[in-house]
């Protein structure tokens, strides 16, 4: 399949801003001269999209380019889209899918470590109810819905 080319985003300020302090940085560095300074500042305030500050970094080192160049869908970096989606990126995944099931298996043990063992030790019959209602409230469906999510991730996986 033909790769598309990623279509140009709008920069917000804040992407400007760190796009003038990465050319303020090559500048103190001696990357720059001072009328290169002064026409890449002025270009990068003008910019509109992400392809507008990418001419302004191609001679400078990666690790002077701001973070509007680096990210998914602009010109600097460009995305192998397939059948119509861009690929995700794991942690975009792991977002998608909901709760850790280790993160909530942690949390369950402390719990149950901190709060749970004293209670029972105590055997006093409030304090254990009140915390088995809190854990079935704060960590059971949270557990469901990591299951959940596995598996259906998987059902995906096998059908493709």
């Amino acid at each position: 399949m033909a790769d598309q080319e990623p279509l140009p985003y709008r920069l917000s300020d804040g992407e400007r801003d760190e796009a003038l302090t990465q050319l303020r940085t090559a500048f103190q560095e001696g990357r720059l001269t001072t009328d290169e300074h002064e026409e890449r500042s002025s270009a990068a305030l003008r910019a509109v999209t992400d392809r507008d500050l990418a001419p302004l970094f191609t001679d400078l080192p990666v690790h002077l380019r701001p973070a509007a160049l680096g990210r998914a869908g602009s010109a600097a970096s460009p995305v192998v889209r397939r059948e119509g989606k861009a690929d995700r990126r794991p942690a975009e995944e792991a977002e998608k899918k909901g709760p850790s099931l280790a993160g909530l298996a942690g949390f369950a043990g402390f719990l149950l470590f901190v709060w749970g063992i004293p209670t029972f030790v105590s055997g006093n019959v409030v304090a254990i109810s009140v915390f088995l209602g809190f854990f079935s409230l704060m960590v059971v469906p949270g557990i469901v819905s990591a299951l959940r999510g596995r598996r259906r991730g998987g059902g995906e996986i096998t059908k493709g």
